[in-house]
């Protein structure tokens, strides 16, 4: 085989891999544990911070935009922050 034989074949192992990694994430996100362990997370910080933001949230999870929303929005309802 060539090198792009080679190249190629390893390319689309990858995109699989990825595609698999990807739907086991999206997965994860509907999993009610895993959102709770990221609310403790994210409460945490923000006592420890003083500080509360998507992005500040986002960051230090590294977590995707909307789900760190959704987290804040949930330190909102619980009254940690305004």
């Amino acid at each position: 085989m060539t090198n792009i034989k080679v190249l190629e074949k390893k390319i689309k192992e990858l995109e699989v891999e990825l595609e698999k990694a990807n739907k086991e994430i999206a997965n994860l996100s509907h999993d009610k544990d895993f959102m709770d362990a990221l609310y403790i997370k994210a409460k945490e910080l923000v006592k420890k911070h003083s500080k509360a933001s998507a992005i500040f949230i986002q960051k230090h999870l590294m977590i995707d935009y909307p789900r760190a929303t959704v987290l804040i929005n949930k330190l909102r309802e619980n009254g940690l922050i305004e």
